[in-house]
């Protein structure tokens, strides 16, 4: 019997102390992108790993100035644990954040030194709050959030407030409240009681930030009493996301596409209703597999019967053999799409103008009218010709561009400044981006009318170019050729012959 209370206490003891970072994701989270630290850091150190763009918001979030010189690996953070960087946003509220895992919690707070101590949740969960975000720590992992109201809740909530204590339109003293007339199809917008939480003597302004700080605090406490008492947490409502964390590989990505919806639920919840089950269950998730010399990316889309007949038709498509002559063996990289337009326009036509034409409300009935005359009256065999669906971009490497360089001088007699455009060379990620064509008489028509009233547009003869002296930005080189349009900031790339392009490609 002692012996089988020790191998149970032991096992719950396991438990509770081996808390993953990933089990304190909100279950309101619609994207997440989790760092398998372990995978990763065998190919990327810690130094190297806090240098990569992706790591700049969590560094925004975790350092404050105070903390000079201070990185990741001075934080305290477990790499042996995963790093999820979450999103979320409904009719209420929008939160942001990440979740980590701690080794060092005097190290962590060490980097966390704007944070002060909060309360003890449930005599296990820490909660520890700066100006904007809340820290969670429970056993071994942490959660970092902000959580916002949204601006159409924090707009409803102070008026509501505002006029049920008689005052006039804050933005009129002589102005009158008259009751407004609301589409049919239109809910009235939520908002929450606070009018016993804040004084009277406030002014519309004022009232408006009490009310965001109260909203906040609300949200807040809705979202922990969620996560930690009732165990709201994505791990335990999304199969998908537990499925991709099996998977052995540097980091996975979460998309949840069927929640992009939500603002039609206030907008318009007749057509919220109908458009939900065309986006139920649309999911996109994904692998990043770090190779020795490239990275690849593994994407999976799950999605219901009307939006997988769209998806399949727009896959009908043959790829445009045209495009392999402008990628060429020195390109660093490289980027093609592929999709056929024209049926995916067809399908779409089909399966969303019924949903729209049963509706009431006055603004959609008209843009589907618009749709169906656009339908009747546009050219579709012209309009389909000019971008026929593929697409490539190449970044073709760094490389000392001519640019127009904007320098401002301010003039002490006449106590103003004055732009000077000089020319000058600089150091510059270079780009093509094109697209299959059989209109190139189309863009070629529209930049011959644009040149005639901007003289940044010149007819170079074979190409164009867009002369840029804006935010000193290079010149832009547009061409029409081998039934492709293109786009690039590389002048020499721009006017090498299609011919020599293939040979090197």
């Amino acid at each position: 019997m002692k012996n089988i209370t020790a191998l149970l206490f032991s096992v719950l003891s396991t438990l509770v102390f081996s808390q993953k970072s990933e089990a304190l994701i909100p279950s309101q989270s619609s994207s997440v992108f989790s760092i398998n630290n372990l995978q990763l850091l065998e190919k990327i150190s810690v130094d190297e790993l806090i240098t990569y763009d992706f790591m700049e918001d969590i560094h925004q979030e975790l350092f404050d100035g105070s903390t000079e010189a201070k990185s990741l690996n001075d934080a305290g953070i477990d790499f042996d644990q995963r790093i999820n960087i979450f999103f979320g946003k409904d009719t209420r509220y929008e939160i942001t954040g990440f979740t980590f895992g701690i080794k060092d919690k005097k190290a962590l707070f060490s980097v966390f030194d704007d944070f002060d101590f909060s309360s003890n949740w449930d005599g296990k969960t820490e909660i520890y709050s700066s100006l904007f975000n809340h820290l969670v720590i429970q056993n071994n992992a942490a959660m970092l959030i902000r959580v916002e109201p949204v601006e159409a809740l924090v707009t409803a909530t102070t008026d509501s407030i505002w006029y049920a204590r008689g005052n006039l339109s804050p933005y009129s003293q002589e102005a009158q409240i008259e009751d407004a007339s609301p589409d049919d199809d239109t809910e009235e917008t939520e908002f929450i009681d606070l009018s016993n939480s804040i004084d009277y003597e406030k002014n519309y302004n004022e009232l408006l930030d009490s009310v965001q700080f109260y909203l906040k605090k609300d949200g807040l406490d809705a979202l922990l009493k969620g996560v930690i008492d009732r165990g709201e947490r994505l791990v335990n409502h999304a199969p998908a996301f537990n499925e991709l964390l099996t998977h052995p590989v540097a980091g996975v990505f979460y998309i949840d596409r069927s929640r992009s919806f939500w603002y039609l639920k206030t907008i318009l919840p007749r057509l919220f209703v109908d458009m939900k089950e065309i986006y139920e269950g649309n999911l996109i998730t994904g692998d990043l597999i770090l190779r020795d010399h490239a990275i690849d990316i593994d994407v999976t889309a799950q999605y219901g019967q009307k939006l997988g007949e769209i998806y399949t038709e727009m896959e009908d498509s043959k790829f445009d053999p045209n495009i392999l002559k402008y990628i060429r063996s020195d390109h660093p990289a490289f980027f093609t799409y592929n999709i056929n337009l024209r049926k995916a326009y067809e399908k779409a036509f089909e399966i969303l103008i019924p949903i729209l034409s049963k509706q009431k409300n006055e603004r959609v009935i008209m843009n589907v009218l618009v749709l169906k005359l656009l339908d009747e009256l546009i050219n579709k065999d012209a309009l389909f010709k000019t971008y026929k669906g593929s697409l490539f971009m190449t970044f073709n490497g760094v490389k000392k561009v001519k640019t127009k360089k904007v320098e401002f001088k301010y003039d002490e007699n006449t106590f103003e400044y004055t732009d000077v455009i000089s020319d000058a060379e600089e150091d510059m990620p270079v780009f093509t981006m094109g697209f299959s064509t059989e209109r190139g008489d189309i863009p070629e028509m529209i930049l011959t009318h644009l040149s005639q009233i901007a003289s940044e547009i010149e007819n170079k003869g074979d190409y164009w170019v867009l002369n840029k002296a804006v935010f000193n930005a290079a010149p832009m080189f547009m061409t029409h050729r081998n039934g492709l349009f293109i786009v690039s900031n590389d002048q020499t790339f721009i006017e090498i012959t299609s011919t020599d392009m293939g040979k090197k490609r």
